[in-house]
């Protein structure tokens, strides 16, 4: 397959001699691209292709420039920017300046270049075009980064061949922004840059052009040594210096992967597209090669790729930027301060006074991080002595990590009092933490592909040890108050940032990552000499770290039965203050959504209630019996209070099953008989709303329902609770016998996760459930709202189990499925056709996923006991929910 070509001589005679322009440019561009396109495909060779794209394109827009007879002398066709650079990905824009030497040079020709511009936006040509005389560039770049930035590598395409080099000399360092002010100017550009795309939504999908470690980095690197030196490619870098040949090899390598990326995504999409979208993700892994492992899908291992290169970039940029401005662009007095006989502070940065001393003395590659978080006013590390690491991190061997001065420097790290996690990360990105912690090492870049886990593996650790970090600070103390206050009763603090550091460690091998991360984490303990005691605790809370999570999702808290079984999981109060630290800190750093008012209420119910429980002793516990008889009495003396007698609650009360008492407490009693009481009109649907916690950053809002009872009801409420865009993240549901009145609670967060505090909001609430429960027949059996464009990426296979409680008192069926607006009306409508009674759903959303666990009878109140109806509801389930998915997916 042969590359394109286009004879210039012969296209401008084309042009002359053929009336029909657009009809002949359009037919060269159109074969330029779809052969450009061929070649990709075939050969990935984005080196080679997108400076060949620019090049075709200069013969088209030169040649266009002479045939609309614009002059040699005066005017000029620049192009600027990435177009400038000789750059040019499939959909980019083309970027040019016309130049004039005068306004008069413009005023004679202006219906020419009228015409001419007129004849790109004709032809289709994605081009951004301005028109400026010399002394009007020289004034806008002045004041302009990015005009001048643009105008560094810009180059004559047809015109007066004389305008740049004098534009050029015009714009120079000696005139206008001297080399330090642009390199300023260009740093906080950089930071602001990082800061915008270092979102959790960008790390999921990153973009190849602007995120931190892509293609904009190393377009900086090259601009400010162009200010400064007049070249800026990575090869003139490399050539003079400025750069080392191992970093100039991974940066090319680097630079190539984001530009074959590029192109792929702007072929894939068939637009300017550089952001790689969750639906683009998998188009571009198969499209460059990847392929299933038995570890982790195509699109994982390429988006590892990714991020690992990212990281490169990221370095390796910082590295080369702070060379640049130490050795070239420092202009005033270095003011330096000993440190030891091997280190000095040069202007505030760490810097080597011998440059073998790590060949001579490995130690220091470690005892490096830990002078840096000794000195916590310290501005970072000097150029020379991160290339010094990176050139001597070879070292770091097996007998290297088993040294133990190395282990015991490495541990004085993880106990300093200051900038523990700064210089762990600053470690990872110099590629020491990885070294000297290998299975560390094998998670840098991992990415889950879901919307759960928002962080790779690796930063989601350093996010988990800043938020530990943080505990002991006011800052967050409001939203964690029980871990702000566990912290300072933990003396040795370093138990819990190791468990941090280690707990996702297995995920790089086969297995359960927790029990896998529970052992890397004994021996890592064991071989850096911490106490028995000690060891065992990290290697138990990496084992157990979801140990909590899950149970908040599965237990009853108010039921003891539960609670002992948690709390023997546990074993102890130390256990169960570190685990809840641990499981905090573990949330928030997966995703900060997942931190919900809603979680947080349950995290500290469990805690409480387990730790009353340990105090209490597990063998001299009260049973169930004896909590209900407790639960009632409690709520009958609050209720006698209130001028309500006993006779007329135990009459409103029913015969509701103990399961009522237990999971309503005595808080929620009194208010449903006093709301119930007042309400009177039994035939008319009571719906009452308030808060389910009175602590500050906590809670949801619970929705009480009195109603007649109804086969549809749980659907009808539960996919009107949907259309008001309302997460429910609990339905507890019971039928008086007596009256067969519904007695349904319903825990809810706002689409933003928060408790709903906003009285209209309330009220339209309650008005639209009134309205609904009034014609229960009538209700949106599929949900209209929009599912999220994300989401429909992500194809989960629905999974259902049934099996009876351990009391043999009612099935418990588990949903797993994906995140579908409407989806527990739907389960509620197929539960309803097999005359299911549904008393209890715990829903669980995470990222595109949802977990659902249902407590269902039969109708006459009994748990389901013949497997082949049991498999039939199971099939239903199934079925009926990857339909609503699929038919969801296609809207």
């Amino acid at each position: 397959m042969e590359l394109p070509d286009l004879n210039e001589q012969a296209f401008r005679e084309e042009l002359l001699s053929n009336p029909a322009t657009i009809r002949v440019v359009r037919s060269h561009i159109e074969r330029i691209h779809n052969a450009l396109r061929a070649q990709f495909m075939a050969t990935l060779d984005a080196d080679t292709l997108v400076p060949l794209r620019s090049e075709l394109m200069d013969r088209i827009l030169r040649s266009l420039w002479v045939t609309r007879g614009l002059p040699e002398d005066g005017l000029a066709l620049i192009a600027v920017g990435g177009y400038g650079r000789g750059e040019l990905q499939p959909f980019s824009d083309i970027d040019v300046l016309i130049l004039a030497r005068e306004e008069r040079f413009i005023n004679e020709y202006s219906e020419d270049l009228q015409s001419f511009i007129t004849l790109l936006w004709d032809l289709k040509l994605e081009v951004g075009h301005s028109v400026r005389t010399l002394s009007e560039c020289v004034a806008e770049a002045a004041g302009d980064l990015t005009i001048i930035t643009n105008l560094l590598e810009a180059r004559t395409l047809a015109g007066d061949q004389s305008l740049y080099p004098e534009l050029s000399d015009k714009i120079s360092t000696r005139k206008i922004w001297p080399s330090e002010a642009f390199f300023n100017a260009k740093w906080q550009e950089l930071t602001e840059r990082h800061d915008k795309h270092n979102s959790a939504d960008y790390n999921l999908e990153p973009n190849v052009k602007n995120s931190p470690g892509a293609l904009r980095d190393i377009q900086t690197v090259s601009w400010v040594a162009c200010r400064h030196f007049g070249q800026g490619t990575l090869g003139n870098l490399s050539q003079t210096g400025i750069i080392t040949p191992s970093e100039y090899q991974q940066l090319s390598d680097a630079h190539s992967f984001l530009w074959r990326v590029r192109s792929a995504l702007h072929y894939l999409s068939g637009r300017e597209e550089d952001r790689l979208l969750f639906d683009l993700q998998k188009q571009v892994a198969s499209l460059l090669g990847y392929k299933d492992d038995d570890r982790r899908s195509a699109v994982e291992n390429f988006m590892y790729e990714f991020y690992r290169h990212q990281l490169t970039v990221t370095e390796l940029c910082e590295l080369i930027l702070q060379h640049i401005h130490e050795m070239h662009l420092s202009f005033g007095p270095v003011v330096t301060e000993e440190v030891n006989e091997h280190f000095i502070f040069s202007n505030g940065y760490l810097q080597l006074t011998t440059t073998d001393l790590f060949s001579r003395e490995p130690v220091w590659l470690l005892k490096s991080f830990l002078l840096m978080a000794q000195h916590p006013e310290a501005s970072g590390m000097h150029s020379s002595t991160i290339r010094a690491i990176r050139d001597h991190r070879h070292l770091i061997d097996d007998h290297y990590r088993q040294q133990r001065e190395n282990n015991d420097t490495f541990m004085a790290l993880m106990r300093s009092r200051t900038r523990v996690v700064t210089e762990l990360h600053r470690m990872m990105r110099y590629g020491i933490l990885g070294a000297y912690i290998p299975e560390f090492g094998a998670i840098i870049g991992m990415m889950e592909h879901d919307l759960l886990h928002k962080y790779t593996v690796d930063d989601h650790s350093m996010r988990m040890i800043r938020l530990m970090r943080q505990f002991r600070y006011g800052n967050v103390r409001k939203r964690f108050p029980i871990a702000s206050r566990l912290i300072h009763t933990v003396r040795k603090k370093e138990i819990l940032y190791l468990a941090a550091l280690l707990h996702d460690t297995g995920k790089s091998m086969e297995g359960d990552h927790t029990l896998n991360s529970g052992e890397i984490a004994l021996r890592f303990c064991r071989q850096h000499r911490l106490s028995d005691a000690d060891a065992a605790m990290v290697s138990w809370l990496c084992s157990n770290h979801l140990l909590m999570s899950d149970a908040c999702q599965r237990l009853q808290f108010s039921n003891p039965d539960d609670v002992v079984q948690f709390a023997r999981a546990v074993g102890d109060q130390q256990h169960l203050d570190m685990l809840f630290m641990v499981s905090a800190a573990d949330t928030h750093s997966t995703n900060p959504e997942l931190w919900t008012p809603w979680r947080a209420e349950q995290m500290r119910e469990l805690y409480e209630s387990t730790r009353d429980m340990l105090k209490r002793g597990l063998d001299n516990r009260q049973s169930k019996e004896e909590v209900i008889a407790e639960i009632q009495r409690n709520a009958l003396l609050q209720l006698n209070n209130y001028g309500i007698p006993e006779a007329r609650v135990r009459e409103i009360w029913g015969s509701p099953g103990e399961d009522y008492f237990l999971r309503e407490g005595v808080d929620n009693l009194v208010w449903h008989i006093l709301e119930i009481d007042a309400h009177g009109d039994v035939d008319r649907p009571l719906i009452s709303i308030r808060q389910t916690s009175e602590h500050n950053q906590e809670g949801a809002t619970q929705i009480f329902i009195f109603a007649p009872d109804h086969p549809n009801q749980f659907a009808v409420i539960t996919a009107t609770l949907d259309a008001l865009n309302l997460n429910i993240q609990d339905a507890r549901i019971m039928t008086s016998e007596q009256e067969r009145n519904a007695v349904d609670t319903f825990i809810v967060l706002d689409e933003n996760n928060e408790a709903i505090t906003d009285p209209d909001q309330i009220r339209h609430i309650r008005i639209t459930l009134s309205e609904a429960l009034a014609d229960p027949e009538n209700y949106p059996t599929l949900i209209q709202r929009r599912t999220p464009r994300a989401y429909k990426q992500f194809m989960v296979p629905t999974e259902v189990t049934l099996s009876n409680d351990a009391d043999g008192l009612c099935t418990i069926m588990e949903v797993t499925a994906a995140d579908r607006p409407g989806l527990l009306a739907r389960v509620g409508e197929i539960l309803s056709g097999f005359g299911t009674q549904i008393l209890n759903a715990r829903i669980l959303t995470e990222g595109e996923r949802v977990y659902d666990i249902f407590s269902i009878t039969d109708e006459q109140g009994a748990p389901y006991s013949d497997p082949a109806l049991c498999e039939e509801i199971r099939l239903a389930i199934i079925k009926g929910l990857d339909h609503q998915v699929e038919k969801q997916t296609n809207v």
